[in-house]
């Protein structure tokens, strides 16, 4: 039932105004005063996105709060504002969204050094009941993130000094879902689907699944960056999103900045591509000439593909990636190499995404161990 608040007079004729909720755990309602009506509402509305715990611990607080402190909602803007002189506009933009999209709607117009830790805790409870745009629920992934975000933002608070803690740090997350399976091709379905795709974009999936790349790296790829002599390619930059649409700016990490060995089969399917061309144009192109915008090769040539080959497999540009380094490791290859193909920043990155892969590559190390016996075991 919704809270409304109820007027009444006092003995002298002053006219307060009472709200009566429930607390979970506790039998009887529970009431707070004030001592006007916007005050009230407010505090009703303070219930409906944080819970009635973390209102009764702000109203609390109200007392020996800062009436200057900024709210959550005010602190984030200054937040991004300050990321927008290191970040990209498309990640500020980003961040901005999924703080709309998430917790803002239920912390945004509380007062920062009045935010507490079971008001953080609630907007966990409830961001698990919404669903997205596609009418899905949240994944743990997603509510990790945006909490992730959050806690961000409170460190910068307390760095500011405007709070002498950060209420998100350490709250627990949902951990209910299992992580979705890493899709990856098998050596017919690669087949079927590069016999399925359109000619033009063939020498573009041979360079995603022959070398790793991200998508949005392999398409930023500049003549000037492959050096046929020596079978290499150098990847410098990657397409970001900007405020009004994508730009070529740098790598994801700076381990991303990176020279990659091809394959032959790979070199085969570039070298007509960089004949005659300057070398600042891409490699990759549309097939109007141009720019590859990811989402749309995606929707249109990568799709159809799929469909033609009669592969029904959620496998996406970036499943190539995956299909790359399973291949190296299965292989035995070093983990450290295929660290530096991908890119990642730090090895346990490759480790963590690629456990499975690393725990079956352990079998030649365990012939090793099981050589050492041999004495024993011949005894």
């Amino acid at each position: 039932m919704p809270i409304n608040p109820q007027p009444y007079r006092l003995a002298d004729g002053t006219v307060k105004y009472k709200v009566r909720f429930r607390v979970p755990g506790k039998p009887n309602p529970t009431s707070e005063s004030f001592t006007t009506l916007a005050e009230a509402k407010k505090f009703v509305r303070l219930i409906e996105r944080a819970g009635p715990v973390a209102a009764q611990e702000v109203r609390q607080a109200s007392t020996t709060s800062d009436l200057d402190s900024p709210t959550l909602r005010t602190y984030l803007g200054r937040h991004l504002a300050r990321l927008e002189a290191s970040a990209t506009p498309g990640t500020v933009a980003d961040y901005r969204r999924m703080a709309e999209r998430t917790w803002l709607a239920r912390l945004g117009d509380i007062p920062l050094d009045m935010l507490t830790r079971d008001a953080v805790v609630a907007w966990v409870a409830w961001q698990r009941q919404q669903t997205t745009r596609r009418g899905t629920p949240y994944s743990t992934k997603s509510i990790a993130n945006a909490h992730g975000l959050l806690s961000t933002v409170l460190a910068a608070a307390v760095d500011d000094e405007l709070i002498a803690r950060n209420p998100a740090r350490g709250v627990r997350l949902p951990r209910d879902q299992h992580a979705p399976e890493m899709e990856i091709f098998t050596p017919s379905e690669w087949d079927a689907f590069y016999a399925a795709m359109d000619d033009h974009y063939r020498p573009l999936i041979a360079f995603l699944r022959g070398t790793g790349t991200r998508i949005g790296e392999a398409t930023a790829v500049q003549v000037r960056d492959v050096n046929l002599d020596r079978g290499t390619v150098r990847i410098r930059r990657a397409w970001k999103k900007g405020a009004a649409g994508t730009y070529l700016g740098d790598t994801k990490t700076k381990r991303g900045n990176r020279t990659i060995l091809l394959a032959p089969v790979v070199l085969e399917r570039l070298a007509p591509l960089l004949e005659g061309r300057v070398a600042d144009a891409l490699v990759f192109t549309a097939a109007g000439g141009g720019q590859i915008h990811a989402h749309r090769f995606r929707e249109r040539q990568w799709q159809r593909a799929l469909d033609v080959a009669g592969i029904t497999k959620r496998l996406t540009p970036h499943s190539l990636r995956h299909t790359h380094a399973s291949e190296l490791l299965t292989a035995g290859v070093s983990p450290h190499v295929v660290q530096h193909r991908l890119g990642h920043e730090d090895l346990s990155t490759t480790s963590r995404v690629y456990a499975h892969l690393l725990t079956d590559a352990q079998a030649a190390a365990v012939a090793v161990s099981q050589q050492s016996f041999a004495p024993q075991i011949e005894a």
